[in-house]
């Protein structure tokens, strides 16, 4: 016999497993389109289908800061305009093309 095994006698069964309530809350599911550059599954608030979003680039405030630094130490300003990963991203519903959220560049 395994030496890990209880040892009950032959006219006996095992004990019944107890079962414990379980407790389940609901939570919120958060918004994850404002902390992600990548499409994420998101539940589009005007027409309510969950679909992976698209995202589109647009310069933003820290696009501008970049170009300011840029500018002071090496005199080319246009750089950040031409690289995506300095961008804002905006964050589309791919059924209605509402705006879900933004995720917003920063230099520091």
């Amino acid at each position: 016999m395994y030496q890990n095994q209880a040892q009950y006698p032959p006219n006996y069964a095992q004990p019944p497993m107890a079962q414990q309530p379980m407790n389940m809350q609901m939570q919120p599911v958060q918004n994850m389109t404002n902390s992600t550059p990548f499409p994420v599954q998101a539940t589009c608030p005007s027409c309510q289908k969950t679909q992976t979003t698209v995202v589109e680039t647009k310069a933003g405030s820290g696009t501008w800061k970049m170009c300011c630094i840029l500018f002071c130490f090496t005199g080319c300003c246009c750089i950040p305009f031409c690289m995506d990963s300095c961008k804002d991203k905006i964050h589309h519903c791919s059924n209605c093309q509402t705006e879900i959220g933004k995720f917003e560049y920063k230099v520091c």
